[in-house]
This record gives C-alpha cells, structure tokens and sequence, in this order.
C-alpha cells in the first residue's frame, strides 16, 4: 500500500456571510505578518479564501449554511525553525492591537516550545518548535520517530 506524504490542506468552514473583504483583509494582514501565508488568488471564490502555508500545503477557509463548531481544542500546529522565533512570534501575538491572548508557552526538557492562541479563524494554532523536526523536510523528532508503531 502507498503511504501518506504528509497533509496537502486543512479546511475549516464559517458561516455565511464572514468572508467579507474587512474579514478577508484581517485574516491576510495577521497570518500573512505572523507566518508569511499568502493568499492564493487563483483559488477565490466569493464564499472560499485560500492560503498558501508553506511547501505544499494550504488552508482553506470556505462558508458553508452548517458551520464547524470548535469546542476549544481544536487546533493545527505550525512548525518554526528555533526557539527563539517561538518566543518572538509570542512576543508579537500577544503584543497584537487586536487583543489577543496567547497561551504561556510551554518548554520542554529537550528546548521544544509551544504555545496556543486563537485569532479570526475557527480553528486555534499551536506554534511549536521541536528539536529534530526539520522545516520543510519529511522528519519526525527521534523521541517522535522511535516510538511509532510499525
């Protein structure tokens, strides 16, 4: 059997009505600032807005008469290069005029961080850095990898 090669898409729906250009304007300005997403042009569609994440993955944002209802967790996590840019990009997030309140970031004993918050999309993001998972390449860390069942 073929095995995956990672995820192509997330998609998250919003009931109608959301996506109006104000909307479309925050959610390009904060993520497109926070993690460099773009907007993929080709793919708009008056009810759809669509971002280009990283490698080849994109987010696709679509309104839908029976919207997804998120309880609190969840969530996608966005993978950054250090600790450090975990710490700035929190450092921003929580600096942002729009009130956000980001979770304290967690540290693990092995220099991960992590931390949460939620801004204009349905779904919360985890921002993590974790040592040994390399940006863009397919890796898991080794306490990751070494415990996978086979």
């Amino acid at each position: 059997m073929p095995g995956s090669r990672g995820l192509s898409h997330i998609a998250m729906s919003v009931p109608p009505g959301t996506l109006t250009e104000d909307h479309r304007e925050a959610v390009r300005d904060f993520y497109g600032s926070a993690f460099q997403w773009r907007q993929i042009e080709s793919l708009r569609l008056p009810d759809r807005l669509t971002f280009a994440v990283g490698g080849s993955c994109y987010i696709n944002i679509r309104e839908r008469a029976e919207s997804m209802r998120c309880t609190g967790y969840e969530h996608f996590g966005v993978l950054l290069s250090s600790a450090e840019e975990v710490e700035l990009l929190w450092a921003d997030v929580e600096g942002h005029p729009a009130g956000i309140h980001p979770e304290p970031i967690e540290t693990g004993k092995d220099g991960s961080r992590s931390f949460f918050f939620q801004h204009l999309l349905p779904f919360a993001v985890e921002v993590q850095f974790l040592p040994g998972m390399h940006v863009g390449k397919r890796s898991l860390p080794e306490a990751f990898a070494s415990s996978i069942d086979r």
